[in-house]
């Protein structure tokens, strides 16, 4: 599912860089998330009337908390993916919930100032009168229908129109400034797939990209806003659903801002006993807010932070040897092989992490190294545990290399230190588990990768099923190596190096084979164990 690539834009060099061309009269600008638990509509088909009364109740609590961010002085508010009717519906049933969205190039719109320019544009028009009563800029998530001819366009679907999972953004006025079609979507059979694309809006503080959700684990549009585009600042609303350990909401987003040294700005959608919550206001230099709110009886929270105005990305992984964005994200299978296997040594084992086989080793004492590899890459581990706290659980350093196929196909090369669910099952080493007890004094992690795209990630627990951040001051990361300079503040659940090779994604390859190794270490101390039982050595 790597997608196709954008076709880019002429460069005025041969650069990786080019500069956004954006006037900046703010050095520093507020940025508030909120995270929506949506009022959801009733099952079924409702009727045009009945759809823009059940937004109206989401739209309400909108703009109940665009009044709270203005007043805690926020420059721009993000409302999460959905928030506004919610996910569970078919082709047919969220047609009365859509409203067909123009180009905002086109013309200069506010649909709060000229709701009748457009007809049956209320959500548009409720959204633009919030961010122009309340004077900030407002992103917000809907749907969008576009009509289309069966018989001129091979790609229109038979019922004459596209559906789209849509962001909007208004300016404090109201205006309408930009409209972005998600282009990966996630099971979604009310939308469809659009034609790639990068948009983007101008501030006072600065040029905003804006994705959706399942965007963000591809190259595009990400990569290439960042990249190709030299956007430094993202809008993100999603509907992310937790999948611990390692794509865990505030965990991965909060990597990615850190890794590519852009300000993100993500709301999720609240509905925890989905496993969907996590949002946060995140910097190159880490996180500046976050909520986790996992239990279900957590109420949707506001988040404000001021972040530094970013004129350019600020990125912490290493990309200076690639001379074009081209270059950078050409496909390589070369190399990769179907019959790979991956050997274990004895103190390796292997455990499965979200549908991924991992070659894992244990942490034993109270410090050492670890070096784990599995077939491209290798995994180094420093650490030191805290004498007076460290906990009595379980923990492991693993490595994967390979292609993932769960939920899509995307190429992962990954270091992990995990907490393991159980502490008498090495098996548990990568299953779900929220809870930590065990204290590190510090930890060093270096990826010895095929890929520059490495996201890093420290994220701890409170004890009682809540994810925390370590907070900025007491970890680095730079290139392939992610440290601590202070002891965390909290109990480490996990610290990763998660690495995407996009050039693999669209390789036809099962990746390493590991059940087959493990069978085969399996048979040998079998067969050892025979020939010693038959065979006595004396």
């Amino acid at each position: 599912m790597g997608g196709t690539y954008l076709v880019l834009l002429l460069m005025a060099s041969f650069c990786l860089w080019t500069s956004a061309d954006v006037t900046l009269t703010q050095t520093r600008f507020k940025a508030a998330v909120y995270g929506h638990r949506v009022i959801p509509p009733p099952p079924g088909i409702v009727s045009r009337a009945d759809a823009v009364r059940y937004m109206r109740r989401n739209l309400h609590v909108f703009a109940t908390q665009a009044a709270e961010a203005k007043a805690q002085g926020a420059d721009i508010l993000v409302f999460p993916e959905d928030g506004i009717y919610g996910t569970q519906f078919t082709r047919e049933s969220v047609y009365n919930f859509l409203e067909q969205i123009p180009k905002p190039l086109a013309s200069a719109w506010s649909p709060c100032g000229d709701p009748s320019l457009h007809q049956n544009t209320e959500v548009l028009h409720d959204l633009s009168c919030i961010a122009r009563n309340n004077s900030l800029y407002l992103v917000a998530n809907m749907g969008d229908k576009q009509p289309c001819n069966v018989r001129t366009d091979p790609k229109c679907p038979k019922d004459g129109r596209y559906q789209y999972n849509t962001n909007v953004a208004f300016d404090p006025n109201g205006t309408l400034v930009a409209r972005y079609h998600k282009y990966h979507l996630f099971f979604e059979e009310q939308f469809d797939t659009p034609n790639a694309e990068v948009v983007y809006f101008d501030t006072p503080f600065g040029r905003f990209g804006l994705m959706v959700c399942f965007d963000v684990l591809f190259s595009e549009p990400g990569l290439s806003i960042v990249l190709k585009h030299h956007i430094a600042n993202i809008v993100f609303p999603t509907a992310w659903m937790d999948a611990l350990p390692l794509l865990s909401a505030v965990g991965f987003h909060s990597s990615f801002a850190r890794a590519l040294g852009v300000n993100f700005l993500a709301a999720n959608f609240h509905a925890p006993e989905r496993r969907m919550h996590g949002s946060g206001v995140y910097s190159p230099d880490g996180m500046k807010t976050f909520y986790y709110g996992s239990s279900a009886e957590s109420p949707p929270e506001l988040l404000v932070a001021e972040l530094d105005t970013l004129s350019e990305p600020k990125p912490n992984i290493n990309i200076s040897a690639y001379d074009s964005y081209q270059k950078l994200l050409e496909p390589n299978c070369l190399g990769f092989k179907n019959d790979d296997v991956v050997k274990l040594s004895s103190e390796e084992f292997i455990s499965e992490l979200f549908h991924d086989m991992f070659t894992f080793r244990q942490l034993q004492g109270g410090s050492g190294r670890l070096r784990v590899c599995q077939n491209s890459i290798c995994c180094n581990l420093n650490f030191s545990l805290d004498g007076d706290r460290p906990g009595s659980d379980l923990f492991a350093f693993g490595a994967f290399d390979g292609l993932h196929t769960y939920e899509g196909q995307y190429y992962f090369q990954i270091c992990a230190l995990v907490k393991c669910a159980d502490v008498t099952d090495r098996k548990t080493c990568g299953t779900v588990t929220d809870t930590s007890t065990t204290k590190f004094v510090n930890i060093s992690i270096t990826a010895e990768m095929s890929t520059p795209f490495i996201y890093p990630q420290l994220v701890l627990s409170d004890g009682k099923g809540e994810l925390l951040l370590a907070n900025s001051t007491t970890w680095g990361f730079k290139d392939a190596t992610l440290w601590t300079n202070n002891q965390p503040e909290g109990a480490i659940l996990s610290a990763a190096l998660f690495g995407r090779y996009y050039q693999r994604d669209n390789c036809p390859s099962e990746g390493p084979n590991i059940f087959i190794s493990y069978l085969q270490t399996v048979f040998s101390l079998i067969s050892a164990a025979v020939a010693a039982y038959i065979f006595p050595i004396f």
